[in-house]
């Protein structure tokens, strides 16, 4: 394994001052699966103090210093370094009551959540890993360090990391470690609904979202309370039938089978973004509603493009569509794409004024709007100035 320029620097400046440092953690375990780290922590046996006094010139900030984490800005790269700790009681399991920092390597990595998570690195001496974590990384297998109901007792929101963990891995759960998620699933009610929200939608949108749900709906049921279980079975057949990678559509598989009421009490407990909870609502308010293809680009227009083709999948899955309708929908879409055909009311060749002039007002000019739109969208008009406006004027002659 290969540590970037500035990780090895930040190890050996830590070296040279006397202190046992290792790369740590989620770095680790990703450089064994030859993938590229998203960002390198790194442990250290000496306290904060010490480790700002080795990069005295550095800019160096104190993210986490009751907990000993301060981060390094070296070359550039962010980097998080630990003092080496064991950690206290954990009263509202959570968080850790109190640290106890340490000189001891094992100690720090003892208290790590998965054996896959628990390895460090040192680009001398190699790989230190008292746990299994790379035969588990080999095996395919998420398991907790040391005593599975211990590690989950401690922090319920661990439940959640191994599932999302398995779902991006393709990993399999070793049987101890699964047994205490079901008995200690509960145990979510007391995390924050935000950090429920982050794990959870990090599960959606994972390759392996719909094995891991499958295989933990119990889990699924005590992260969203308010979740009917008879609604379980139908979300799950729909996220199954969906292509990965799209939290968004993922939620609105599992939540599309719900009444209005519960539909807007699910997705406000998560406290999502304003967008993801205003598409996720949308498609689940439009996933059972049956259009005929005439209408697929004026649903394309109020839409966009991107929801749209979510919507399409969505209602495949939900067998709202067969593959042939679906087919003939995005042919339909495509066709208006490649004519040109207003997606916006500001795109047609005709605007408000013009009804004004035949003697239409109010609310009379926009609804007329509206019906051009439409009509033009389904072919039932050219999108032409002339024929538009020989419309309108029948339709003021009427009013």
């Amino acid at each position: 394994m290969e540590l970037p320029v500035p990780v090895a620097r930040a190890i050996q400046m830590l070296n040279a001052r006397g202190h046992a440092a290792y790369a740590v953690g989620g770095c680790v375990r990703d450089m064994l699966r030859g993938e590229a780290p998203h960002d390198y922590d790194i442990c250290v046996s000496c306290p904060p103090e010490e480790t700002h006094a080795c990069f005295a010139g550095e800019r160096v900030i104190d993210t986490g210093i009751r907990h000993g984490t301060v981060t390094v800005l070296l070359d550039g790269m962010p980097l998080e370094i630990t003092t080496f700790r064991r950690d206290g009681d954990y009263l509202d399991g959570r968080h850790p009551a109190s640290v106890q920092f340490t000189g001891s390597l094992a100690e720090d990595l003892r208290r790590r959540d998965f054996t896959i998570n628990a390895m460090a690195y040192h680009p001398e001496t190699g790989l230190v890993d008292l746990f299994g974590g790379q035969a588990d990384l080999r095996r395919g297998v998420i398991r907790c360090v040391g005593a599975a109901e211990e590690r989950l007792r401690e922090d319920a929101l661990r439940i959640l990391r191994a599932m999302r963990f398995a779902a991006r891995l393709g990993f399999a759960i070793e049987a101890d470690t699964a047994r205490a998620m079901h008995a200690l699933r509960e145990g979510l009610s007391r995390i924050s609904r935000e950090r429920v929200a982050e794990e959870l939608l990090e599960i959606l949108r994972a390759p392996g979202a719909w094995d891991i749900l499958t295989a933990f709906p119990d889990v699924l049921l005590a992260a969203l309370p308010d979740y009917p279980a008879e609604s379980l079975p139908r979300g799950l057949a729909a996220l199954q039938r969906l292509p990965a990678g799209d939290s968004v559509l993922a939620m609105a598989a599992l939540l599309h089978d719900c009444g209005e009421p519960v539909l807007q009490r699910c997705l406000e407990s998560l406290h999502p973004a304003r967008a993801f909870h205003d598409e996720a609502l949308q498609l689940c308010r439009l996933a059972r509603r049956e259009f005929p293809a005439e209408d697929a680009a004026v649903m394309l227009s109020r839409l966009g493009e991107g929801q749209m083709d979510r919507l399409l999948l969505l209602q495949q899955a939900c067998g709202v569509l067969d593959e042939k309708e679906k087919a003939r929908r995005a042919a339909r879409i495509r066709a208006a794409q490649a004519a040109g055909l207003p997606m916006h009311l500001r795109e047609l060749p005709v605007n408000g004024d013009d009804l004004k002039a035949l003697g239409l007002a109010g609310e009379q000019i926009g609804n007329a709007l509206e019906i051009l739109h439409c009509m033009v969208l389904r072919g039932e008009l050219p999108c032409d100035r002339v024929a538009l406006l020989a419309w309108a004027r029948r339709a003021a002659a009427k009013a």
